[in-house]
């Protein structure tokens, strides 16, 4: 089925290869749209919009259905300096192949001559690269540096001890000031209980 208006042919191809769709393509002599987007996503044309171009008679591909990107010097996106110098390489390319058919000195192009007719000749004589700062990041795979607010955060979520003994929050039950003092006061009525004792020996003697 097909139909044409204003220079343009609508037709309906079906795709044996997709469970028999249809799909609907819309061509000229210098342009091609097709329903399954291929070209709009990658820049490809689709089979079903080369059957098309085939339909009414379009031999030579239009230079419309032919992205930059696909081209040997894409024009999108440079500058005029690199379109510039990629025309001269090109050319200079295409004279050396010319002096090789007709037998002439073949001037040959290495690697380095190619990325120098790109970007440009390289630095030449001794480069000095400096040490570049050094800086201490936030952790490393070790350890991990905890920042005061983390540690704040930590803080506040411990479970806050006391002591048993006088309820300080300085210290436990085992450092605690008043152990020094039972301590004391045990040696105190020690020396104390001694004495009585010998004071009685004394007075109950032969």
């Amino acid at each position: 089925m097909s139909e044409e208006v204003d220079g343009v042919t609508h037709l309906e191809i079906r795709d044996v290869k997709v469970k028999d769709k249809l799909f609907k393509v819309s061509v000229s002599l210098n342009h091609a749209v097709c329903s399954c987007k291929k070209f709009v996503m990658c820049g490809i044309l689709c089979r079903h919009a080369f059957c098309g171009l085939k339909q009414i008679g379009v031999t030579k591909l239009p230079r419309t259905l032919v992205l930059n990107r696909w081209m040997k010097i894409a024009d999108s996106g440079t500058s005029s300096d690199s379109v510039m110098v990629s025309n001269d390489y090109f050319k200079l390319e295409r004279l050396n192949t010319d002096l090789d058919n007709h037998g002439g000195d073949v001037v040959e192009f290495t690697k380095r001559d190619h990325m120098a007719a790109m970007v440009g000749d390289q630095p030449s004589g001794e480069l000095t690269v400096l040490v570049p700062k050094s800086c201490k990041n936030k952790g490393n795979y070790f350890k991990r540096m905890v920042s005061e607010r983390e540690k704040a955060v930590m803080n506040s979520k411990k479970r806050i001890r006391k002591c048993k003994k006088c309820s300080a929050l300085t210290h436990d039950s085992r450092t605690c000031p008043k152990n020094n003092e039972v301590v004391m006061e045990a040696a105190k009525n020690a020396v104390v209980t001694e004495a009585a004792e010998n004071e009685v020996a004394k007075n109950v003697g032969p």
